[in-house]
């Protein structure tokens, strides 16, 4: 229990696929605060670097039905007055989120991060649709120009490293553990729609081919637009499995996304102007979107050099030099307009704002942006992305060495300090 006003009691719920929360549990012991993990499978047991495991845990081997009682034991034992965890939309996160919220406590809700590279989110109460600055500002202007308006404020972030390999690594490493224990938690299920198995051997095929083959080809592509000075619209396509596409969109899949937008430029833009649809660095190649996107032009008698689609690329020269960028809610909209590039979101996006964002239909979002008409505000802009990073944001990574110290060392003062911010 807390022994004084100042100690505080964590329960620590699932994180990311990494030992960050491993390390994040170390520094606040060390910071004497009391604190408490839940593993749910086997990637989450042996979590910490070299398969260590917690040092203060619980295993929970039973399934969703039982953990509203469970956590309801476990706050009311240890006294629990905060909660982290990563990803608050998870099913194991859900009972867990509405109990802590009944009883006033401090939720603490990690995701990557709103604005890349260099940063990951620590919010308050949810994330993206969720986050306390998207309810208490209400996605109004005159909100984040009034709250960030602090012009001595400059983004003093520093590199985190790491690259995609030590990413996966922790991945594999992380179901490997989960695999292996799957005796100690039978009836834990993962939140992701598809097997890590299967998206694993997505990446064996793809990420090859796309170092030695897709990254020149679509930067040849990208190069050859930007030299014939071709205008052209951008769609980046997320993740299939990507939860923000189902729960904060109308959306029930990807699919659905390409073939709303491919219809809609086909019968409002302007003949002279492209579409090009880059698929997503992650993408396992579970659905041939490519096919999708030919059978979909041919049936709207659209030519074939009209939608471009590209496996790989440089993106933010996608961005530099598009008409304007069509997504859901990724957060290629904040690299997009940093770029000052026009864009439509289609989902609630913690940037879809007037004065940011087109606020028109799909189907006048071609011309509006073709002729100028719905360029970002840079003051705006400049607000929105200083009340964000200020609040939620903390320079780091999960899964390199240097970016996990970083982020740990960054989180403790805003986990010992600054409680949910209300009102």
């Amino acid at each position: 229990m807390p022994k004084n006003t100042s100690q505080k009691s964590f329960l620590l719920l699932q994180g990311v696929a990494s030992p960050f929360f491993n390390e994040l549990e170390k520094a606040l012991i060390a910071n004497h605060q009391q604190c408490l993990k839940i593993n749910f499978c086997g990637g989450d047991l042996f979590s910490g670097e070299y398969f260590q495991r917690s040092k203060n845990y619980f295993n929970y081997p039973s399934n969703l039905l039982g953990l509203p009682k469970f956590y309801l034991n476990i706050f009311n034992q240890y006294q629990i007055t905060d909660i982290a965890l990563f990803g608050d939309t998870r099913p194991i996160h859900e009972a867990a989120i509405a109990l802590a919220k009944e009883r006033d406590l401090n939720i603490h809700v990690y995701e990557e991060g709103y604005f890349r590279p260099n940063w990951v989110t620590l919010d308050s109460g949810g994330v993206n649709a969720f986050s306390h600055i998207y309810k208490e500002s209400n996605n109004k202007a005159d909100w984040f120009l009034q709250k960030g308006n602090d012009q001595n404020w400059q983004d003093e972030s520093q590199p985190t490293g790491g690259n995609l390999l030590i990413r996966a690594w922790h991945d594999i490493r992380y179901h490997l553990a989960k695999t292996a224990f799957k005796f100690k938690f039978p009836h834990y299920k993962t939140h992701r729609p598809d097997s890590p198995l299967a998206e694993y051997w997505g990446f064996i095929r793809r990420i090859p081919l796309v170092y030695a083959f897709y990254n020149d080809r679509s930067n040849q592509q990208i190069n050859k637009l930007i030299k014939n000075e071709t205008a052209f619209y951008l769609l980046p396509l997320q993740l299939n499995a990507d939860s923000q596409i189902r729960l904060h969109s109308s959306f029930k899949n990807l699919t659905e996304v390409i073939e709303t937008t491919v219809v809609s430029f086909a019968k409002n833009s302007s003949n002279n102007t492209k579409l090009v649809i880059k698929l997503h660095p992650l993408d396992p190649w579970f659905i041939n979107y490519h096919k999708l996107i030919k059978q979909k032009s041919a049936e709207l008698n659209i030519s074939e050099d009209r939608v471009i689609y590209l496996e790989a690329g440089d993106l933010n020269k996608l961005l530099k030099h598009c008409l304007g960028t069509v997504l859901v809610n990724s957060t290629v909209g904040t690299s997009a307009l940093a770029l000052d590039c026009p864009v439509i979101a289609l989902g609630s996006a913690i940037y879809n704002i007037e004065g940011l964002t087109f606020q028109g239909s799909l189907d006048n979002f071609w011309h509006a942006a073709e002729e100028g008409q719905c360029a970002p505000n840079k003051e705006l802009f400049a607000a929105f992305r200083q009340c964000y990073i200020k609040r939620t944001q903390i320079n780091g990574s999960f899964y390199n060495k240097k970016g996990i110290e970083m982020a740990v060392s960054a989180s403790i003062p805003r986990l010992l300090n600054n409680p949910n911010e209300k009102g």
